[in-house]
Formats: structure tokens, sequence, C-alpha cells
């Protein structure tokens, strides 16, 4: 792969397809790009439930599950992260799985850039999307842009949702020491 030259990020289709790039813009090359389009909203849409459903069931865990276990509020706080940080890798890995059926079952894109040699490879660019990181050595082709774009929206809503729920516990049982006045 040469790396001074861009990569062409708009190509319509995954490098699968390009056996119905001789048909032109037949019926049937139509009828493969929509399948491959409703393949893209269907998964993406999927995975969006899915993940949101994983932070929801956590969020409700620690607020009303974890009540029952006896902890300092300190321990509580360390506890309610820990939580949320395994929310949030496996809310990536379900991202990193729907790349992997994306690609190599329903077809609808694929990557360049580095090269993907390992399951960990979909987890790392997954990782980039969701933080909203986005280092570029790795870019989706095809309809998988959508499934990325969604991650990354997704990603920010749920780390904001973390984020806002370990402020309200800390407000809720962390007590503060008043400051000196001077």
């Amino acid at each position: 792969m040469d790396f001074d030259t861009p990569p062409d990020l708009y190509s319509p289709c995954h490098a699968s397809c390009a056996a119905y790039a001789p048909y032109g813009n037949t019926r049937e090359t139509k009828v493969i790009r929509g399948a491959t389009l409703l393949y893209s909203a269907l998964l993406t849409v999927s995975i969006f439930f899915i993940t949101a459903l994983i932070h929801l069931g956590c969020l409700r865990w620690c607020s009303s599950g974890m009540a029952s276990i006896p902890l300092t509020p300190s321990a509580r706080v360390l506890a309610v992260a820990a939580a949320l940080f395994a929310a949030h890798m496996a809310e990536i890995s379900f991202y990193a799985g729907a790349y992997a059926l994306a690609e190599h079952v329903f077809f609808i894109g694929g990557f360049i850039g580095k090269q993907f040699m390992a399951p960990l490879d979909y987890f790392y660019f997954s990782a980039t999307t969701y933080t909203s990181l986005g280092i570029g050595d790795i870019f989706p082709t095809g309809h998988i842009r959508f499934l990325t774009g969604v991650e990354a929206l997704n990603g920010l809503l749920l780390i904001a949702w973390s984020a806002s729920f370990l402020f309200t516990l800390m407000n809720r049982i962390w007590d503060w020491q008043p400051c000196a006045r001077p």
C-alpha cells in the first residue's frame, strides 16, 4: 500500500463488490448496493440499541443493585468507575464484532491503511472511534463508514452519560470538608 497517496475514502463499495463493477449501473448492481445499505443500517441500529441497553443495565445496577453492598464513599466511587469502564469495554467489543461482521459476512465495506491481522485490530479501531480519538491510520470504506460515524456519536453520548452519573454520585455521597477561610 502506498501511504504517500491519500486513500479513496469515498469509494461506493467494498473491494469484494468489485466483481460487479463491469456491469455498471444495472438493476442487479443497484439491488446489491441497496442490500448493503440495508445491512449497514440494520447492523448500526442494532448495535446502537445493544450498547445503550448494556449501559442502562450497568447504571441501574450501580444505582440500585450495588446499594446493598456496604462500601465507603471512596470505594463506592471506585467500584462504579470500574463497572462503567467494564461497560465501555463491552460496548467497544460489540462494535468491534460488528466491524468484523460487516466486512467478512455482510460485505458492506472494508478498511484501508494499516492491515488488519488479528481481532485486536478491530478492537483498536473501535476504541479509537468510540472515544473520538481517531488516530487516522485505518480508514473505513463503503457502508462501514455509517457504522463508524454512529459509533463515534454513541461513544460520545455514553461517555457523557457515565460522567454525569459519576458527578451525581459524588454530589450525593461525597463528604466535602469546609475550606479554610483566608
